[in-house]
C-alpha cells in the first residue's frame, strides 16, 4: 500500500494558505480525525519563512503550566510550578525572537492556561505566524477561545470526509477503485474519519478481508478491530461508570433507540452523561427523539468487551421493551427480529418470515437468510423454505436451494407448490449460471397438476420469460390481466410491474408509468420477491432516460439512494451509471458501473453483460477504441442468453467501438441494424436512441423513420432526434446548432456536443467560418466540460484550427481590439503595407468580406481553444 497521501482536501488548503497570506495566522477545527494535524503540517511545508516549532498540546501535561510550550521554550523559562507574568513576558520573548516565524500549535483546546495565554499574546503581537488546530465540540481555555470569537485570526472548520471523498482517497491509496458496496460501508464505518479509516483499511487489508478481486477493492467479512484503532477509540470513548456503560451498550445492540424508551431503561441522567461527552447523538424524528451512538465504531468497540451472555441478555431485554412500545414503527418488527435471533427469547416463526421479507428488500440477504434458517429451525413449515431457496436462489446457490425445498415436499400446500414453481422459475431461468429453462419448470408442474393446461397462477411468470425474450405484444397481453385483477398476489404484481415497466420504457408507451411502478414497489416490499424492488426502480430510471425527462430520472435515482441494506449500493451505482450516461458523462458512467460489476458475478441475472455494454459505449464516447473493444468482449462473455430485449444496448456497444477505432461506417450500418430489429419487435423508444446515434455520426437518412416515430411517441426525445435529423438532411449548419442548443437545454451534453461540432463541420464547407468558429467553440466546450473530454467523431471532425498563420491570427486579434492598421503596424514594429497585405490574403484564403469576419473568427477560434 502507497503512503497515505494529503488528498481530498486541496479546497480547504488552499483556503487556509490564503488566510495565512493575508492574516498571518490560522485556526483549523473541526471533530477528532478530520485531518486538522494532517493539514497543520502540511502548511508548514508549504509555508516560506522560518519556522520557530511545533506544539502538541496533551491532556496529561494540561496540569503542567507551560507544559506544552516545553519544546519551544528554553529550559529555564518552563521549570516553573506558578509562572508569572515575567515568566509569560519570558516565553513571548523567546518565541518572538524569529520575527515572522511559523509555530504550528496542536490540539490547542488541550493548553494549559499559562500556555494559552502565550499563544493569545502571540497572536496579539502579530511578529509570529501561528497555525492553530481544535477539537469542535471539547471545553477550550478562554484566551484560545477569544483568538477566533474577537476575529483575531480566522477559523476554517474542517467537515468528515464525504462518501465521495473517502473514496477517492482510498482508489488514490490502494491503486483502483472501490466495488460500490465496499465503498459505502467503509465510509460508513469510519464515518469520515480518515484516521479512524486509516487504520480501518489497513487492519482489514492485513487481516485479507480487503482484497482486489479483478479491478475493484472488495470488503467481506466483520469488523475485527486492529490494535491501533481499539486504542484510537478507547482513548476517545474514555473511562465509564457502570450506568454509563450500559447506554452504550443498549445502543451498540440496538440503535438508534428512542429518548423515552432509553431513559426508562438505564435513566435520564445516564442519557444526558453520554450526551455531554459527545459519545451519543439525539435527534428528532417526527414524533420522538431518537438516540444514537456518535460514531459507527462505538459500537464495534463496545460489542468487542460484551460476553456472549451478557449480549444475549441485553437483546432479549430491548425485544422486550420494544414489543412494549407496540411495534408501532415501520421496521420495527425486523428490529425485534434481529434482537431474538441472539437473544435469550423463545423465537416465533412467523415474525422471523416476516422479517425476512423486510431485510430482502432492503437487499441484506446475508440478514434474511440468517432469519429464515431460524424460522426453519423453529418450525416455519414449507413457506420458510421457501422463502430461504428463493433466497438462495436469487444467489445463484441452487444446490443449496433444492437440498432446503426437498425435506419439506411432503407437505406442500397446492398454493405453496406454486409459489415455488414461480419463485424457483425466476430464480433458474435468470439468476443461474450458466441458466436453466423456466419455461420447461411450469409445463412440467402444468402437465402434472393443471392436465397440460395453462395455469393462470403462472401468468406474471410466463410474462417474464416472454418480455424478456423480446416477444412484448404476448407479455404485455398477461402482464396487463395480472395487474388488471385485484385478487393476484403480491409477488405476481411484483413481477407483471416489471415486465410493463421495462416494456413500456422500450417501447414509448402513452402510459403514465409511474402509479404502476409504486404499486409494484409496495408490492415486492410485501411479498417474497422483495430482491426485484430496485429492479422494478430502474425500469422507471430506463422510461424517463429514454423519454428525456432528466426530473424524472433524477427523482427514481434519489429514492435508490434511499434504500438501505448491503447490497442497495450496487444498485445505486447502476442508478447513477444510467444517469450519468443520460447526462453526457461518460467518466463518471464507468466509474459507477465498474463499481457495481463485482456484485453481479457472471451473468449477474442480466445486469453485468448490461452493464458493460454501457461501459462500452462511454469508452466509445471518449474516444478509446482499445477500452471500447475491451468492454464489448466483456460484455458479449457475460451477456445472459435469455434476454434478448436490451439487444439494442449491445449493438450501441458495437456502434461506439467501432466508431472509437475509426471505422464510422460500420458504425453507422451497426446502428441502422439495431434500428430495424427494434422496428420488428416494437421497441420504438430503442429505435428512437438508435436512430438518434446515427444522425450523431453523420448519417442524413435518418429523418422519414424519425418523424414517424416522433408522432407516435412525442417525446421530448423523440422531436429532438427527428429535428436535429431534418435540419442534417438539409445540410443546413444554423439549424444543427440551434438544436444543439436545444439539445444541451434539455440536459443531453453529448449530443448537443455532437449536434454543435456538425454544425461546425457544414459551416466550414460552406465557407462560411464565423458560424463555423462559434459552432465548434460551443462543441468543443460541451465536450471538454459537462462530457468529461468526449471525443466522439463528430467532436473529432469539427476541432480544427482555421487556417491563419501566427502572424494573420495575431493582427486579426489586435484588430478585434479596435485597434486600426496603423496602430497594429506599430504595435508589431511592422509596415502598415505588411498588416494590410497579410489581412487581405487571409480574408481572400477563408472567404471573409472584411476586416471584421476575419477579426471574429480568429476571436471564435482562439475562445474555443483556451483551456
Amino acid at each position: 500500500m502507497q503512503t497515505w497521501p494529503f488528498a481530498e482536501r486541496d479546497d480547504v488548503l488552499a483556503a487556509a494558505e490564503a488566510v495565512l497570506r493575508e492574516h498571518g495566522s490560522v485556526i483549523l477545527g473541526g471533530p477528532a480525525g478530520v485531518g486538522k494535524s494532517r493539514l497543520a503540517r502540511e502548511l508548514a511545508v508549504r509555508s516560506v519563512g522560518p519556522a520557530v516549532g511545533l506544539v502538541r498540546a496533551t491532556a496529561s501535561a494540561h496540569e503542567i503550566p507551560l507544559g506544552a510550550l516545553v519544546d519551544v521554550l528554553p529550559r529555564s523559562a518552563v521549570e516553573v510550578t506558578s509562572p508569572d507574568t515575567d515568566h509569560v513576558r519570558a516565553a513571548l520573548d523567546a518565541l518572538r525572537a524569529v520575527r515572522g516565524g511559523l509555530l504550528v500549535v496542536d490540539d490547542a483546546h488541550l493548553l494549559d492556561d499559562a500556555s494559552a495565554t502565550v499563544v493569545h499574546q502571540l497572536a496579539r503581537g502579530r511578529r509570529t505566524r501561528l497555525v492553530i488546530t481544535l477539537r469542535s465540540g471539547e471545553p477550550t481555555p478562554d484566551a484560545v477561545t477569544a483568538l477566533w470569537k474577537d476575529e483575531e485570526i480566522p477559523r476554517i472548520d474542517l467537515e468528515p470526509f464525504t462518501r465521495d471523498r473517502s473514496a477517492a482517497l482510498l482508489t488514490t491509496v490502494l491503486g483502483g477503485p472501490l466495488e460500490a458496496r465496499t465503498a459505502r460501508l467503509l465510509h460508513e464505518t469510519a464515518g469520515g474519519n480518515v484516521l479512524w479509516l486509516r487504520h480501518l483499511v489497513e487492519g482489514e487489508r492485513a487481516a485479507g478481508r480487503l482484497t482486489r478481486q479483478g479491478p475493484a477493492w472488495v470488503w467481506t467479512g466483520e469488523v475485527d478491530l486492529s490494535p491501533a484503532l481499539r486504542d484510537l477509540l478507547d482513548a476517545r470513548i474514555g473511562t465509564l461508570t457502570a450506568v454509563q456503560r450500559r447506554v452504550l451498550e443498549l445502543l451498540a445492540v440496538a440503535e438508534p433507540l428512542g429518548l423515552g424508551m432509553l431513559g426508562e431503561l438505564v435513566g435520564e441522567d445516564a442519557v444526558e452523561d453520554v450526551a455531554e461527552r459527545g459519545l451519543v447523538t439525539i435527534h428528532p424524528d417526527g414524533a420522538r427523539w431518537d438516540v444514537r451512538l456518535a460514531h459507527p465504531l462505538y459500537g464495534e468497540s463496545v460489542r468487542a468487551t460484551m460476553s456472549v451472555p451478557r449480549a444475549r441478555r441485553v437483546r432479549g431485554e430491548l425485544s422486550r421493551a420494544l414489543a412494549g412500545t407496540g411495534g408501532r414503527r415501520a421496521g420495527d418488527g425486523l428490529r425485534r427480529a434481529v434482537l431474538d435471533l441472539g437473544s435469550d427469547r423463545p423465537l416465533d416463526p412467523g415474525e422471523l418470515v416476516a422479517a425476512s421479507v423486510q431485510a430482502s428488500g432492503l437487499r441484506d440477504f446475508g440478514l434474511a437468510e440468517r432469519l429464515l434458517r431460524a424460522a426453519i429451525a423453529a418450525g416455519g413449515g414449507y413457506s420458510a423454505r421457501l422463502a430461504l431457496a428463493h433466497l438462495l436462489d436469487y444467489q445463484m446457490r441452487v444446490g443449496e436451494a433444492d437440498v432446503v425445498l426437498a425435506a419439506g415436499a411432503a407437505s406442500a400446500s397446492d398454493a405453496e407448490r406454486q409459489q415455488a414453481v414461480l419463485l424457483r422459475g425466476l430464480s433458474l431461468h435468470f439468476q443461474l449460471d450458466p441458466p436453466r429453462s423456466g419455461p420447461a419448470l411450469i409445463d412440467q408442474d402444468e402437465a402434472a397438476h393443471h392436465g397440460g393446461r395453462p395455469d393462470p397462477a403462472y401468468d406474471a411468470l410466463r410474462s417474464m420469460f416472454l418480455g424478456t425474450a423480446g416477444h412484448v405484444r404476448e407479455a404485455r397481453e398477461l402482464a396487463d390481466g395480472v395487474l388488471a385483477d385485484e385478487a393476484r398476489p403480491d409477488e405476481a404484481v411484483a413481477l407483471a410491474t416489471f415486465v410493463v415497466g421495462l416494456l413500456a420504457a422500450l417501447s414509448g408507451s402513452d402510459d403514465d408509468l409511474r402509479p404502476v411502478i409504486e404499486r409494484g414497489i409496495e408490492a415486492a416490499r410485501r411479498g417474497i420477491t422483495a430482491s426485484v424492488l430496485a429492479n422494478i426502480g430502474y425500469m422507471e430510471l430506463l422510461d424517463a432516460d429514454l423519454r428525456g425527462d432528466p426530473a424524472r430520472a433524477q427523482h427514481r435515482l434519489d429514492w435508490i439512494h434511499g434504500l438501505t441494506g448491503p447490497q442497495a449500493s450496487s444498485f445505486a451505482a447502476l442508478f447513477e451509471g444510467r444517469m450519468a450516461i443520460s447526462r453526457g458523462r461518460p467518466r463518471a458512467a464507468i466509474r459507477a458501473l465498474e463499481s457495481a460489476l463485482p456484485s453481479f458475478p457472471g451473468h449477474g441475472g442480466g445486469w453485468s453483460g448490461w452493464s458493460a455494454a454501457l461501459i462500452a459505449q462511454c469508452h466509445g464516447a471518449l474516444g478509446d477504441g482499445a477500452a471500447a473493444r475491451a468492454a464489448l468482449e466483456e460484455a458479449e462473455r457475460r451477456r445472459h442468453p435469455h434476454i434478448a430485449v436490451i439487444d439494442f444496448e449491445y449493438d450501441l456497444a458495437r456502434v461506439w467501438a467501432a466508431a472509437a477505432s475509426g471505422r464510422l461506417q460500420e458504425a453507422v450500418d451497426a446502428c441502422r441494424a439495431g434500428a430495424a430489429r427494434c422496428r420488428d419487435t416494437g421497441l420504438a423508444a430503442a429505435e428512437v436512441l438508435l436512430r438518434q446515434t446515427a444522425v450523431r455520426l453523420g448519417d442524413r437518412e435518418q429523418a422519414e423513420r424519425l418523424g414517424d416515430l416522433d408522432r407516435l411517441l412525442r417525446t421530448p426525445r423523440s422531436r429532438l432526434a427527428a429535428d436535429h435529423a431534418v435540419a442534417l438532411a438539409a445540410e443546413d449548419p444554423e439549424r444543427v446548432l440551434q438544436i444543439a442548443t436545444r439539445l444541451e437545454d434539455a440536459g443531453m451534453v453529448l449530443e448537443a456536443a455532437d449536434a454543435a461540432a456538425r454544425a461546425a463541420t457544414l459551416a466550414r464547407a460552406d465557407r462560411r467560418l464565423v458560424l463555423a468558429a462559434e459552432a465548434e467553440r460551443r462543441a468543443r466546450m460541451l465536450a471538454a466540460g459537462g462530457g468529461e473530454g468526449a471525443r466522439t467523431p463528430a467532436v473529432v471532425e469539427a476541432d480544427a484550427p482555421v487556417p491563419l498563420s501566427d502572424r494573420e491570427r495575431e493582427i486579426a486579434l489586435l484588430a478585434g481590439e479596435g485597434l486600426t492598421n496603423r496602430q497594429i503596424a506599430e504595435r508589431l514594429h511592422v509596415s502598415v503595407r505588411t498588416v494590410e497585405s497579410h489581412v487581405y490574403r487571409a480574408c481572400t484564403r477563408l472567404g471573409l468580406a472584411d476586416r471584421a469576419a476575419l477579426a471574429a473568427v480568429a476571436r471564435a477560434d482562439r475562445a474555443g481553444r483556451t483551456p
